[in-house]
């Protein structure tokens, strides 16, 4: 998986210097936190146009982030069982949880 992990690294990189750059380029429309609750109109993602082409391209590209985000993820993922509490408790010589030992009195 080292060729398609690393290709799918670079998409994941290229995709989010894209969406950081076309989403600075978009224009302000002025909606603000109104337009989060229904107040911008006719200005919705979704209305009737479909919005612009800067738009659409930050939709897909966000698809894409995504995907090869998790493509990523799971290319990368070791087969072994990372532990890393067991791995402590068998270091400390305790197989139980430490919340259910029971306190050691001290003696003096």
């Amino acid at each position: 998986m080292g060729i398609i992990g690393t290709l799918f690294l670079v998409i994941f990189a290229i995709a989010a210097v894209l969406i950081i750059i076309l989403v600075m380029l978009q224009d302000e429309q002025g909606e603000g936190f109104g337009g989060l609750f229904g107040g911008g109109g006719s200005a919705t993602p979704f209305g009737a146009t479909g919005g612009n082409v800067l738009t659409k391209a930050t939709s897909i590209l966000g698809v894409l982030f995504m995907v090869s985000s998790l493509t990523v993820a799971m290319s990368y993922k070791s087969g072994v069982d990372d532990n890393v509490i067991g791995e402590s408790r068998q270091a400390a010589g305790s197989g139980q949880d430490w919340f259910l030992e029971q306190p050691v009195d001290e003696v003096e």
